[in-house]
């Protein structure tokens, strides 16, 4: 019986508090990307490929980098296991002064950050946007002053996430986004005339802070309070430091390849810097819709194990959750590069987005989907790392990837053009993936490798090809019928292509006697009915549990 299975079964005690509690992260996670996507299809309907998108997602580039870096990637993973060990006291005081130290050292850095990017913002964005013309550049710096302030509302909101994530308390933080990506969709409704972009610049900055004051109450509900209270010498602040600095090269390693890249596609033509990041956007829906809430959820038990003598049962987990990411992302992986141009069209061609700008952008989400696999598998993995306070080998595996992306990507990029940085990247997360592998493997004893995985691995890649194949076939059927109808019929058509792959998927994989298909399937329907339950986000916590 596999993790996912376990933590499910029967929907009692603590293991069936974590399987509702995946689920209702997942359905929260769906929701949030499902009105991530209205957010983009709004943008692509009324702006298109355009060089107004360009300066708009270029503005809005760095400030989500440094805040995902930052905060979801160096802060988050430390700070939870910081919380844990302040709970196990019992003493709310310490817990709170723990808290507000952290939150004040992290503003203060971040005031700082903000301060020397407004001032110096017409060099960064010229050096990172050097095929801008003057237009779009000018109105890429004048919404990095409308957006860029709005960071520290982002920080805050990820610090009180990582807190709720800490205690349990998984829903209020899952659904928060939402909020600033319907301010953009009202943004763009309600906007007119020449200044809408602008609009659409403060609408972002408005739904960021909203973000944040969602998150307030629950924070406070816990018991703990913030206090204007600073130390540098603080316990705390120094494991913040000695933990999250490696952590923070590595991310600051891992992203320099997307700086690289939309350096590259911002002298490659108008619009190419928005087709990037319309690709992407749809590339990491696999990743946001699974992997990451299986993440969150699993992290502080994770961490939780290492704490224990020899890290307690951390192996047994995490080969369990290998073994169930690949059985679910190599199929998803193989699906999405089939299907890519249908997607694109349903989910973007309407208003300004036209069949040339699906057709272009479809061809890049095929190349960026080559890496979905690694990017969900090594996500899961990296929880992993942090769990057993190890932040240096993500950073090594890192700097070999834009070493070599460092290399490949002008090359490609001279050569196949846009196509060509999508292909790159999505190459490049197999490295680094390979690398977390090898390491957890052979150095940390933590995945089990034998003759059953390698089985299992190559019934999982031959029932997917061959999903791929028939989901090919139904759509040279169906393309006629998607091509005349609308929204609803277009939807039709990729429901009905998703339901022929999936079925054709789970008949192969049984047939090969893959025994994940009857646990994932448990898993569904315990997912299904456990939601109807009581919600253990709103479970009193018990303090050193």
């Amino acid at each position: 019986m596999y993790l996912v299975e376990s933590i499910l079964r029967h929907g009692t005690g603590s293991q069936g508090r974590r399987g509702r509690t995946i689920g209702l992260v997942s359905i929260l996670t769906v929701f949030v990307a499902g009105v991530g996507y209205l957010r983009e299809a709004a943008l692509a309907a009324r702006f298109g490929l355009s060089s107004s998108m360009d300066a708009y997602f270029g503005a809005l580039f760095i400030p989500i980098m440094l805040s995902t870096m930052l905060i979801a990637g160096t802060l988050s993973p430390v700070f939870i296991p910081i919380l844990l060990e302040d709970e196990k006291t019992g003493d709310f005081g310490k817990l709170s002064e723990t808290f507000s130290i952290v939150t004040n050292f992290v503003l203060l850095f971040l005031c700082g950050i903000v301060s020397c990017a407004l001032l110096t913002a017409h060099q960064w964005v010229s050096l990172l946007f050097p095929g801008f013309n003057p237009e779009t550049a000018s109105a890429t710096q004048q919404l990095v002053i409308i957006i860029f302030p709005s960071i520290i509302f982002v920080a805050m909101a990820g610090i009180l996430t990582a807190t709720l994530n800490g205690f349990h308390k998984f829903a209020l933080a899952s659904f928060a986004p939402a909020l600033s990506s319907i301010a953009v969709i009202l943004a763009v409704v309600l906007a007119r005339g020449g200044k809408a972009l602008y609009f659409v610049g403060v609408a972002t900055a408005v739904g960021f802070l909203l973000q944040f004051l969602l998150l307030i109450p629950a924070t406070a509900a816990l018991g703990i309070r913030y206090k204007m209270t600073l130390s540098l010498h603080h316990p705390a602040v120094r494991k913040l430091c000695r933990l999250g600095g490696p952590l923070l090269a590595y991310l600051v390693t891992a992203n320099a390849s997307s700086l690289v890249e939309r350096n590259l596609a911002s002298q490659l033509s108008a619009g190419a810097v928005s087709t990037l990041t319309y690709a992407i956007r749809l590339f990491t829906v696999p990743s946001n819709f699974l992997a990451a809430p299986l993440g969150i959820v699993m992290y502080p038990q994770f961490a939780r194990e290492a704490l224990r003598e020899r890290h307690g049962d951390l192996a047994l987990q995490v080969s369990r959750i290998f073994r169930v990411a690949l059985f679910v992302f190599v199929p998803i992986t193989v699906w999405t590069i089939t299907n890519s141009l249908p997607i694109t069209r349903l989910l973007y061609e309407r208003g300004h987005f036209q069949l040339e700008n699906s057709l272009i952008t479809s061809q890049v989400l095929r190349l960026y989907s080559i890496g979905i696999l690694p990017l969900a598998v090594g996500g899961i993995l990296l929880r992993c790392f942090y769990a057993v306070q190890d932040t240096v080998t993500a950073l090594k595996a890192e700097a070999i990837d834009l070493v070599f992306y460092l290399i490949a990507a002008p090359f490609m990029s001279h050569h196949f053009g846009v196509l060509g940085l999508a292909f790159t990247r999505g190459i490049s997360f197999y490295l680094v993936c390979g690398i977390l592998v090898f390491v957890l493997w052979r150095h940390k004893r933590l995945l089990k490798f034998d003759t059953d995985l390698a089985r299992f691995v190559a019934s999982t890649i031959l029932a997917s090809v061959v999903m791929g194949g028939v989901s090919r076939i139904a759509w040279n059927f169906l393309q006629s019928l998607f091509d005349a109808g609308g929204t609803f019929v277009r939807s039709g058509v990729v429901g009905v292509l998703l339901l022929i792959s999936a079925s054709v998927f789970v008949g192969i994989a049984r047939l090969l006697n893959l025994s994940e298909v009857e646990s994932i399937l448990r898993t569904v329907l315990t997912i299904a009915s456990s939601n109807r339950g009581r919600n253990p986000d709103v479970a009193p916590v018990s303090v050193g549990e």
